[in-house]
């Protein structure tokens, strides 16, 4: 029991920091981010921002997660050429989640192959499989 809330107490001192330190993903950051041309995103995102938290509209995502949840594949692509995380999370939703949530198979595919675990949870005790079929995006969740 101590162990679990040990665990418990730690996970969300983990979420809170991460809130904490996320910055604002200024308009320019923004406009750039949807086109999802990778000679924009060059110019205005360093290497250190992969990495980091971006509070949008009270939700934190790094840009992994961000580009899963608008499925900016030229975006993803680039940051994997870079190292990025791909169990990464700002919240409690990891970029799998994202793509499975919004049903983008293809992305959920990648992700898996870049080693996205697929049995961690939210805060409500949901795999991405769970946001998949909760979503109504069956096709997603039988490769999870």
């Amino acid at each position: 029991m101590k162990k679990i809330i040990t665990t418990t107490l730690l996970f969300g001192i983990a979420i809170f920091s991460n809130s904490l330190f996320a910055q604002d993903l200024s308009g320019e950051k923004t406009r750039v981010f949807q086109t999802d041309k990778i000679e924009d995103i060059k110019k205005v995102f360093s290497k250190d921002d992969f990495t980091k938290c971006f509070d949008i509209k009270e939700v934190s995502y790094n840009l992994l997660s961000l580009s899963a949840r608008y499925e900016r594949v030229n975006v993803i692509n680039y940051l994997f050429a870079n190292n990025a995380d791909v169990n990464k999370s700002c919240s409690d939703t990891t970029p799998l989640m994202y793509a499975a949530m919004y049903g983008y198979t293809d992305t959920v595919k990648l992700f898996l192959k870049k080693g996205a675990k697929k049995d961690v949870k939210d805060r409500n005790g949901k795999t991405a499989k769970d946001h998949a079929l909760e979503n109504n995006h069956p096709e997603t969740a039988a490769i999870l």
